[in-house]
């Protein structure tokens, strides 16, 4: 398949099994890295895309983002996500979808555009 023009596009299969991989994984590393022995945890999307697609499923970075909300207790390390998208159009789109989450204090969020 070649690279998608649009903003957001149609979730392929082969993409479904890796957000499933993927989310399989964070979550067992939160186990991990919940356990006190990390002040910090920094996780980089480098080819972040615009967090969802076109029926509304989550992409890898939001994936990443509600794993890490979503476990509990709640982590107590600061938290830093950094996405990397090079399309800005993707980047505003992903933005806007982390701005609907309640982010707490100690995640530290970045969007960054590839120039």
């Amino acid at each position: 398949m070649a690279a998608p023009k649009e903003t957001v596009w149609q979730l392929e299969p082969h993409t479904r099994a890796k957000h499933e991989i993927l989310k399989r994984y964070l979550q067992a590393w939160m186990i991990i890295l919940s356990q006190g022995k990390f002040p910090e945890i920094l996780y980089v999307d480098g080819f972040a895309g615009p967090g969802e697609y076109a029926l509304g499923e989550i992409g890898s970075p939001i994936i990443a983002l509600d794993t890490a909300l979503a476990y509990r207790p709640p982590l107590q390390a600061k938290v830093h996500l950094l996405f990397v998208e090079k399309n800005a159009d993707r980047a505003a789109h992903l933005q806007r979808q982390i701005a609907l989450r309640s982010i707490p204090s100690n995640f530290n969020i970045i969007v960054d555009v590839l120039v």
